[in-house]
């Protein structure tokens, strides 16, 4: 398989995974596109492993969470998407809002914990994958899973009104 044809068969999913990693639409395509990048040069070698869509997730995930990559992206918030300047229908608007209380949840939590949640939930994947994707142990992985878990029980709950 090309370089080309890996992209062409997994660049949604790829995407969907990005953006849910990021919370951010414009970080989430430079995340990928120097994920894709860095996975070109070496194509050759990707390609010969046995599960080389696993392995970009695993670029995506390091670029996410690379400090040195992170203070060097320019922040920048979008003027708008023309892919969405038609207004949402009342059906929709339900789901807007869902996905936009799920975006805020995630927002809150740490780059791990967020890593760890989309990999579980989004890409549905084990400890063991979860583990080699953010390149720590099982028992890091649980323990990222029930803090995030916590945390976002904590966030979600009502608070009282006095």
């Amino acid at each position: 398989m090309t370089f080309d044809d890996f992209v062409r068969a997994e660049l949604g999913a790829l995407t969907k995974f990005t953006g849910a990693l990021t919370g951010d639409r414009a970080l989430a395509e430079d995340i990928l596109s120097d994920a894709l990048l860095k996975i070109a040069r070496r194509w050759r070698r990707v390609a010969g492993m046995d599960n080389p869509a696993a392995y970009v997730r695993r670029t995506v995930v390091t670029t996410y969470l690379s400090d040195r990559r992170k203070d060097q992206r320019r922040r920048t918030v979008p003027a708008g998407d023309l892919a969405t300047l038609d207004r949402p229908g009342p059906d929709a608007s339900a789901a807007v809002i869902a996905r936009d209380e799920v975006e805020r949840l995630l927002a809150g939590l740490p780059r791990q914990q967020r890593a760890v949640i989309v990999l579980r939930y989004l890409l549905d994947e084990t400890d063991e994958q979860i583990a080699d994707a953010l390149g720590c142990t099982t028992g890091t992985v649980r323990s990222h899973l029930s803090h995030a878990r916590a945390a976002l029980r904590l966030a979600a709950t009502p608070t009282p009104k006095e």
